[in-house]
């Protein structure tokens, strides 16, 4: 079976190359096979890029499946239909520009529905993507299955004591979504170290002087580090107001730590009774949380140890072995 799977522009972000690293590496060893990585030359900032890319898709030869990973649905458009499947994580640019109808129409109709009405197979990470799917497209989404984020197995079991006099806390991602002034707030008058994996802008910035807070932020980090900063933290916290997955959540159980995150979908499906949940609007529940997890060592024990089982769900190997499903059923068009 060959498969390859194509990516934005290096430069673009990279979750969701490292996401599918790790697939791919597992798919590899199943099929006993090294699947393609193609990446497009131009990061989508304009029609002009796009259109760029769209001619270099045009001027590949694909064998076998081709995967378009993410963000860039807009290559299917290029591709033949019948060995074409396409990821979906979100739909941020729908949330985003539902107030520019120009811009709205522009992505509804090039980056959502014409790929997914083109595509063979089409995945979301959630049901929560799928429902919102639903939603902007209507019918047309009906044909989209669920295959959840697999773990990198960097993530592994690390045990450590937890400090309750000060404990280290980390906070995976700073964009206004992830909530992170409410969660600054929130931390006034606790004693902790709060990791920021993430860009700090100029007003998040502010907040941080002016919080008291003791704080490292840190961005650029290559895996290895990452899973140091997991290693390192007593509390994981992911109280955003909007996501796709939410992959710190399965990364964090995976590795042994206790996670505080958001009681709305996707983020409650993805812990399974894995997590603390909270309302994601009110600084106080995310106060009592935080604190409930340093003082109830109990509880945060039983959320540990459901965090590894919930863990198994999102084992590399399980999440290959569902895309090759959906391989599969192409191979017959071809």
């Amino acid at each position: 079976m060959r498969i390859t799977y194509l990516f934005r522009s290096p430069g673009t972000g990279h979750s969701i190359e490292t996401l599918f690293a790790t697939v791919r590496q597992a798919v590899g060893e199943q099929t006993g096979t090294v699947p393609n990585a193609v990446y497009l030359p131009r990061i989508s900032r304009g029609l002009r890029e796009v259109w760029h890319n769209l001619r270099f898709i045009r001027r590949q030869r694909f064998d076998g499946v081709i995967h378009v990973t993410g963000d860039v649905h807009y290559a299917v458009l290029a591709l033949p239909a019948s060995r074409t499947v396409l990821t979906i994580h979100d739909c941020i640019p729908l949330e985003r520009f539902r107030h520019s109808p120009l811009r709205y129409a522009f992505f509804w109709l090039f980056w959502y529905y014409l790929p997914i009405r083109r595509a063979s197979v089409v995945t979301a990470i959630s049901e929560k993507t799928r429902r919102d799917l639903r939603r902007y497209l209507g019918r047309i989404a009906d044909k989209i299955v669920i295959v959840p984020n697999a773990v990198n197995p960097a993530f592994r079991p690390q045990s450590k004591p937890f400090s309750t006099e000060k404990p280290v806390l980390l906070q995976i991602g700073t964009a206004p979504h992830k909530n992170v002034a409410r969660l600054l707030d929130a931390l006034k008058h606790i004693p902790c170290t709060l990791l920021l994996l993430g860009p700090i802008a100029p007003d998040l910035r502010d907040r941080l002087r002016g919080s008291g807070i003791d704080y490292e932020s840190y961005q650029h980090l290559d895996l290895a580090d990452v899973v140091a900063l997991y290693v390192r933290a007593d509390v994981v916290t992911f109280a955003s107001t909007y996501e796709g997955f939410g992959m710190p959540i399965a990364e964090a159980n995976r590795v042994g730590r206790v996670v505080l995150t958001s009681a709305i979908a996707p983020l409650r499906d993805v812990a399974d009774g894995a997590a603390h949940l909270v309302d994601p609007t009110d600084t106080e529940a995310i106060r009592q949380g935080i604190r409930q997890l340093i003082d109830d060592d109990v509880y945060r024990q039983q959320l540990i140890e459901a965090g590894y089982r919930n863990a198994r769900r999102f084992a590399p190997d399980t999440i290959a072995s569902r895309y090759r499903e959906q391989y599969q059923r192409l191979i017959p068009h071809h």
